[in-house]
């Protein structure tokens, strides 16, 4: 996983998409937990409706991730990650986790916009 500030976005999407990946980004939920951001993160990465609320489904789909892509290796773009780790920490690692064990995924965290927004 690379951890970006949330103003590399443009910097990360030009390098994978150079890159020849195909890319998916999602948004940690404004009041997300695990389940929030899990089920999010399943339907940006097109896993089979299971993924989005069981952690083994989730892990067990990212070994498909390719075949679901047509044969394409995925960057997932995702945003305000950084908001889950300050929220719920816990969350951030076992979602972390399981991203980091897929083969054909590379995950860009980018950090929260949302504290400095509200400041």
């Amino acid at each position: 996983m690379i951890i970006l500030p949330a103003e590399r976005l443009g910097d990360a999407e030009a390098h994978f998409a150079q890159a020849g990946y195909a890319l998916t980004t999602v948004t940690t939920p404004a009041a997300g937990g695990l389940r929030e951001t899990q089920a999010q993160l399943a339907h940006a990465l097109r896993l089979p409706d299971p993924a989005a609320t069981n952690l083994d489904a989730m892990a067990d789909s990212l070994r498909d991730l390719r075949d679901l892509w047509g044969g394409q290796e995925v960057a997932l773009l995702w945003q305000e990650a950084g908001q889950l780790a300050e929220n719920d920490g816990r969350a951030w690692w076992i979602l972390s986790e399981i991203l980091d064990d897929a083969e054909a995924l590379a995950v860009v965290a980018l950090g929260s916009t949302r504290s400095s927004e509200q400041s």
